[in-house]
Formats: C-alpha cells, structure tokens, sequence
C-alpha cells in the first residue's frame, strides 16, 4: 500500500499532454514494458479465434491455436513488416499475409511462402516467425506484456487482485463493446476517472443514488488505484429525500422490494438491498458468498496502470480502456466494454432475476453471437447521435476543453486537492517512468 503523504506535491504540468518526445518516451518505456488488458477472454474460447489489438503504433494478435493454447505475437510479418490483420475479433486456420502471401500459424510460426527457394539465404523458420509477445489472461481478460523479460502478471497486479477476486468477473458477459475517439491526450481520460472532484458540478445525477463524499480511496504499487462508493443511498451533502429517488426505485423493484415502504425511511435502503441480497443468495440467480454485506451495496472503482478503469458493482462492470492515438498526442480513443452478469440457472436464476443496473446505451447489434464494436467520434457524442450512458457523455463533452487548456501558456502545473489523490498517484507512478527513461539515456 502508498501513503497518501508521499505523493501530493507531485508535479504535473502541461507539457506530458501534448509533447512528442513524451509521448515516444511512453511508447518505449510504458506501453511496450507494461502488462496491457488486450482482449476478453471470451473472444478467445474457440480454437482458431483471434483478437487484434493495437495500441499506438504497435498491434499485436492473440489467437487460439487448434489445441487450445493460447498465443501472443507482434502483428507485423517478418518478411517486410506489413500489418497482417486489422484491429478487431475473427476466426481463421491461418494467418496470411495480403502483401505477398507469407502464411503464419496460429501460434506465430512460419507455415511457408511463396517461392521460398529465390531467397538466397533460405527461410529459417525460427528466425522468422513473428515476435512473440508474454500473455497471461485473469478474471476473464488477457493481458500482454511486450517486454519479454516483464515479471509476471500476478507481481504486477499485487494486491489488487486480492480486492478484486470476490467478484466474479470471469463470469460476466458482453452487452456493447464501443469505440469513441477523443481530442484529448490518453492521461486527460484516465485523470477524470481517478477522481470524484468533478462529479458534483458534471454529474448532477449521481446524487441521487450514491453518496460521493463518503468514498474511500486505495493506493497501490505500481501505480494501480482502488475507489469505494456507497451505492444505494444519496448524497450526504443534501437533505435526505422524504422518498426513494427514481433510482433507488428501479434497484428497490430490481430485488422485488415495494419502494413505498421506505417513503421517510430512504436512509434505511442501503441495509434493506444488503439484507435482500444475503438472503436471495443462491436463490435467484447469485451467489454473493464471497462478498461482504458492505461489498454488495458498494460501487467499486479499480484503476490499473497505465489505462485501465473497472467500475463496477456483484452484478455488472464498465471496463473502459484510454489508448493513445499512434501520432498526434492530442487525440487519443477510448474503449468501454458493458459486462453483465446473468442469473445462474443452477441457482434458480431466470431472466426476470436480471438484478445490475449498469447501464447500456442502446446498441446491442450482433454478428455470429458477438456484439458488434461501435466506433465513432465524440462530436457524435456531443450531438446526440451516440451515447456511452449520460455519465461517461458528461465526462467526454469537456475533455476536448481539458486538452485545450494544457496547452495554454497560462497553465504551469496542476494544484491537486485531497479529492484528487488517485490523480497524484498515477502521475506519480509517470513521473518515475519518465525519470527511469532519462537515466537510462543519460548512461
């Protein structure tokens, strides 16, 4: 665990948004070293299924072989570099290249190439297969590491997969899958997920079904964060409502619990939701052993370095990925994956059962069992035309403005209240890559 004394005086300024030689530093020493969450896993269950993912400049393939084993390699052929596949979900026996038609196996071997005898020095097939990338999957996800010698997953994520283990994640299925690129640097869209500061003016809704101000930040190593809402309940900076909010009536008569009963007793519904839910477990669908009566009414946050955000509650989770975009600092795209879990019908679950309230925004067009991904542009957001739920909208209608301000001569370097520690903390953890990077070329 970190001190929070240790990091409030670190600097940020606007530099690390917008310059180019940042953002090469990054590449080299943050996105090619660091584990990266690539893919679900259930994209991967069959064999011969594939998922490509790019990150910057770089791409790399996650594929299911015939036998089962899963592998994880640069998607650039090792004849001239050409990018074999594009960014997305498929399935394929083989992975040929549509330049001049080298042929890969699934677990990255050379299978042939034409004419493979007018190459003077042969083709050596364990020299040119394509680079293998570390791959470790957990709690449903797969994550890579292009730094072949990285620690292992479970070092990296150290305790946090302690906190996150009562959820059952790995479980939990896909409703939408969207794309939204941003004019925003690829920090900008993880400081506004590390922090609750902004939630009061921006969110005007929130008050109405979790208490803010009572959250409780975690700080771990290597950068990653933990934040715990009381969920349930409203804002402790207002009065309490004489009744239940219309959110609190959706997630009342989602447990089968008459919200008139709690008119002048709105306080007491945190306890009532906690209660129902102890007593409904292994009945209806779920199974909330593993987790503590505050865990069952509690809107979790976790944050893994560099740009991962998992907020969620037992029932569902918003995974929401920021990538930067391959050459402008200034842009950057970010990925939001809806999970829900479903009832469980060993449990006695049905689909009237259905108890998360994680929102969707209405996509849920499908190809071959899959929903399809939805990529589009923010000013589609702004619009009105695409939504990724009123609260991530709210968040993405000001980042342009955020971005905008970094660059202003005017701006010296950020001045962080206690509300924004998990803000700190991330920059913290840069601020050590980036010193470890001029060390490093100073030698």
């Amino acid at each position: 665990m970190i001190r929070e004394a240790d990091i409030q005086t670190v600097h940020i300024d606007g530099d690390r948004y917008h310059d180019r030689s940042i953002m090469q530093l990054e590449t080299d020493h943050i996105w090619r070293k660091t584990w990266l969450l690539a893919a679900l896993e259930s994209d991967l269950h069959a064999p011969k299924s594939h998922v490509v993912f790019d990150i910057g400049n770089d791409s790399i393939i996650l594929a299911r072989t015939a036998d089962g084993a899963l592998s994880a390699y640069h998607n650039a052929c090792t004849h001239r570099g050409t990018r074999l596949l594009a960014e997305g979900v498929g399935t394929a026996p083989l992975i040929t290249c549509p330049y001049h038609a080298w042929c890969f196996n699934l677990d990255g071997s050379l299978r042939a190439a034409p004419d493979a005898k007018s190459f003077p020095g042969g083709l050596p097939t364990d020299r040119l297969r394509l680079k293998p990338v570390k791959l470790e999957s957990w709690k449903g996800f797969v994550f890579i590491n292009m730094d072949i010698d990285a620690a292992p997953l479970s070092e990296f994520l150290g305790i946090l997969m302690a906190r996150i283990s009562p959820y059952n994640i790995a479980d939990m299925v896909l409703l939408e899958d969207q794309t939204v690129s941003v004019d925003c640097n690829w920090k900008a869209m993880i400081d506004n997920f590390s922090e609750l500061y902004h939630v009061d003016h921006i969110h005007p809704q929130h008050k109405r079904f979790v208490d803010c101000p009572n959250a409780t930040d975690e700080l771990f190593e290597h950068g990653h964060t933990g934040l715990y809402v009381p969920g349930f309940m409203t804002d402790s900076r207002y009065p309490v409502p004489d009744k239940p909010t219309d959110y609190q009536e959706m997630q009342l008569n989602a447990l089968g619990i008459d919200p008139s009963e709690f008119v002048g007793r709105v306080e007491e519904i945190p306890a009532a939701i906690s209660k129902a839910k102890r007593q409904q477990s292994g009945k209806n669908g779920y199974d909330y052993s593993a987790l503590s009566d505050e865990q069952l009414t509690t809107v979790f946050q976790f944050n893994l370095f560099p740009n991962i955000i998992l907020s969620g509650s037992p029932e569902g989770l918003w995974m929401m990925r920021s990538r930067p975009h391959p050459d402008d600092p200034s842009k950057s795209l970010l990925d939001k994956w809806t999970l829900q879990l479903n009832p469980d019908p060993l449990l006695g679950g049905q689909g009237e059962h259905k108890q998360t309230l994680h929102a969707v925004s209405g996509n849920a067009a499908q190809e071959n069992g899959r929903v399809l991904r939805d990529c589009f542009g923010y000013e589609a957001v702004l619009s009105g035309d695409k939504s990724m739920t009123e609260t991530i909208d709210q968040d993405i209608s000001l980042l342009a403005r955020v971005q905008a301000g970094a660059r202003s001569s005017g701006f010296a370097s950020a001045w962080l209240s206690n509300q924004e520690i998990r803000v700190a903390h991330f920059h913290d953890t840069l601020n050590m890559s980036y010193d470890a990077a001029h060390r490093s070329a100073a030698e």
